[in-house]
């Protein structure tokens, strides 16, 4: 285990009087996560939950060498483990930046955990992940509509910019 790995698992905040740890994610994670991109799928305007394309894009994700997926639980290792919320964070080769930066994908908490801490516990993580992998800048994408989500990364320090995001889909 690596230091970035054994900081990760060292994160463990004190929730309503039981433990929420943040960890990489796993096979044995694929439902809790599925489950997860459910409900945010559900809020955003541009995607819809799709059980069978979720799953395959966190197993590729977890194939992924570059790719960092962890989630929060709460609970003992193992069986007793409950998937709370999940952040996946992947890298690219930014020529503005001139090094590599991170796209910041899927950060979600449970709708029944929000507003206790856990969310802000995630993107630490990912950000302190992207700091030790010398990343340049981070980047994620928000529904403009969800307020709360807007309101949660302006108090976590990231900018709105003049970039407007647009896709091109393949059938």
């Amino acid at each position: 285990m690596n230091m970035l790995q054994q900081g990760i698992q060292g994160m463990v905040h004190k929730l309503v009087g039981k433990k929420v740890r943040i960890r990489d994610a796993c096979m044995d994670d694929l439902a809790g996560m599925t489950g997860l991109l459910g409900e945010l799928f559900s809020i955003e305007t541009d995607f819809t939950p799709d059980i069978r394309r979720q799953r395959l894009g966190l197993v590729s994700l977890m194939k992924s060498r570059t790719a960092t997926l962890l989630v929060a639980v709460i609970g003992k290792s193992g069986d007793s483990e409950k998937i709370v919320g999940m952040c996946t964070l992947q890298p690219l080769i930014s020529t503005a930046e001139g090094g590599t930066v991170g796209i910041v994908e899927d950060l979600v908490v449970s709708h029944q955990w929000r507003g206790q801490g856990i969310g802000s516990m995630l993107l630490d993580a990912i950000e302190e992940t992207a700091r030790r992998q010398q990343m340049r800048r981070l980047q994620l994408l928000t529904d403009m509509a969800n307020i709360p989500a807007m309101h949660f990364y302006d108090m976590h320090a990231w900018t709105r910019t003049s970039l407007i995001n647009l896709r091109k889909l393949f059938p």
